[in-house]
């Protein structure tokens, strides 16, 4: 018998664990459960150890690759792309409805376009050079109800900021989470046909500050402006200025399989064959 991809985004024959309503029978989703929890721990803990991956050896990323697809056996939400073709945002006052839309950030990737954005980490080697900015988290905003993803870094003040400053008098004991966020907007599309498939479009770019004052800065009349520069750097700039290219472009941006999704966890897998795990958090973005 020719083999094929049914509806539930499987191949083979339809899966008898399924009901007619597109749930998992009730046994079988209890057993699943009892699978999930552990897998769910252990991924966590290789992705915390591994520092979201970006200091993973190859035995690390094939352990971390094994946990997933064993997670992805046991999948407990059978069309997953369900918001993105409903254009439902479906708010979170139901736990126990996994959906797409809402806040994640990610805790373990091996994708190289990530694992490189963080210098200091590359190939395990810290690095001794100065960076003009220090990568915090990576995130993403899930957005149905507008056909929208924004995928979010963080870029923070770097550590010897701080250093310069002491060296040269200034006294500033204000926090450290000036920073900039950077957003690649995609326009997101999928098909009950497919499932698990969320097709993606460019659709813009955006760059968003916020300045951490903590104490006043000392005013030194016509050199304030260049003190908060120095302290906050580029975030002083863009949260009185905001970058926003929103609708100028239209590209292809490639694609992703959702491999897991619970009300907590989602894993998936770009056309590049790379994984992305991300948990769900309130919005840092």
């Amino acid at each position: 018998m020719q083999r094929g991809t049914n509806r539930d985004g499987y191949e083979g024959e339809p899966r008898s664990d399924v009901s007619t309503d597109g749930e998992l029978d009730n046994d079988v989703a209890t057993a699943s459960i009892s699978q999930q929890e552990p897998l769910k721990e252990l991924l966590l803990s290789l992705a915390d150890v591994t520092k979201r991956g970006f200091v993973a050896t190859s035995d690390q990323r094939s352990q971390i690759s094994d946990v997933i697809l064993k997670l992805s056996e046991c999948n407990p939400t059978t069309e997953p792309a369900n918001a993105y073709y409903n254009r439902n945002p479906q708010k979170f006052d139901d736990d126990d409805t996994p959906t797409l839309a809402g806040s994640w950030t990610l805790v373990y990737t091996d994708a190289p376009d990530i694992t490189s954005l963080d210098p200091t980490m590359a190939a395990g080697i810290p690095s001794f050079l100065p960076q003009n900015a220090k990568l915090g988290r990576i995130g993403q905003e899930c957005i149905p109800e507008e056909a929208l993803i924004k995928n979010v870094i963080e870029w923070k003040r770097p550590d010897w900021v701080q250093g310069i400053l002491n060296q040269v008098g200034t006294e500033y004991s204000g926090g450290d989470e000036s920073r900039v966020l950077q957003k690649v907007c995609v326009e997101a599309t999928a098909s009950p046909i497919r499932p698990t498939i969320v097709e993606l479009k460019l659709s813009g770019f955006e760059l968003v500050g916020s300045v951490d004052d903590g104490n006043s800065l000392p005013s030194n009349g016509i050199f304030s402006s260049l003190q908060e520069y120095a302290v906050h750097g580029p975030a002083a700039w863009f949260e009185k200025n905001p970058l926003s290219l929103n609708g100028q472009l239209k590209a292809p941006f490639g694609q992703f399989e959702i491999l897991y999704l619970d009300s907590e966890m989602r894993i998936i897998r770009t056309g590049q064959g790379y994984f992305a795990v991300n948990i769900r958090q309130d919005a840092w973005f």
